[in-house]
């Protein structure tokens, strides 16, 4: 029988990309301490699972559909009996890891790190509750110099306008486009532009990006999925146009 010890940790792996995410479970699998109690390609699909399984931490994705990454860790806040939280990304930003850190991770490790620096920040989150690789330390000194303005721990409320300007602004439209997509004027998009940098509370129009899709406001798309839209609109535009145009001669 084994000691406590011994015990293998158990580990769940949340990443909506499935080749990255079997590999990364078949590397951990060989791991002689981790035990991969399951996989998920969602949020949801994590929380679901975690109702039959008892893990010890978690190794999670920021970017993924249905549930992201830091909605995913605001849900894990409610659960009983909590795992400890790996945020695993591709994003090398000390803001968004100050941002995770300051809602519930307990490390930040990017996906570029080697198998055995993963192994290690899951031992050491599992032991003593906390992973402090360059990442996280300066994360944790970015939101300790930041102690007198906190971070947003809760998603903004917007109307539909706004998140029709938030896609278009996250789109890469100027406030010139912008302002025929919405028939509006431009001066009128810019001050709606101010307005939503004031409540995300951020002075860039990339740092408003960066925001948005932090928390699961925008997916960034290709040119040719942005273009195609554009062009749906278009038709449907056209064709109420002639709709109108024919009852008129009716």
């Amino acid at each position: 029988m084994k000691s406590k010890r011994e015990k293998k940790i158990k580990v769940a792996l949340v990443d909506d990309h499935h080749v990255v995410r079997k590999a990364l479970c078949k590397m951990l699998v060989d791991l002689p301490t981790i035990e991969v109690a399951f996989d998920a390609a969602d949020g949801k699909q994590f929380l679901e699972e975690l109702t039959h399984h008892h893990i010890d931490v978690v190794l999670l994705d920021l970017e993924m559909p249905v549930m992201n990454g830091w909605q995913t860790i605001k849900a894990l806040q409610a659960v009983t009996l909590k795992p400890k939280i790996i945020v695993l990304t591709m994003h090398a930003d000390h803001a968004v890891a100050a941002e995770m850190l300051n809602a519930g991770a307990d490390a930040y490790l990017l996906k570029e790190c080697s198998i055995d620096e993963m192994q290690q920040a899951i031992e050491e989150v599992h032991l003593l509750g906390r992973y402090d690789n360059a990442m996280s330390q300066q994360a944790r000194e970015l939101l300790a110099s930041m102690s007198d303005r906190p971070i947003p721990t809760t998603p903004f409320e917007l109307n539909e306008r706004q998140i029709k300007l938030l896609h278009l602004i996250c789109d890469g439209f100027t406030s010139m486009q912008i302002s025929d997509q919405m028939a509006t004027s431009k001066k009128n998009i810019d001050r709606m532009r101010t307005q939503l940098m004031k409540k995300f509370d951020v002075s860039s129009g990339n740092e408003l990006i960066r925001v948005a899709i932090l928390y699961g406001l925008y997916k960034p798309r290709s040119n040719q999925q942005i273009s195609t839209e554009l062009q749906n609109q278009e038709l449907e535009s056209q064709k109420r146009r002639l709709a109108r145009l024919t009852k008129d001669m009716e």
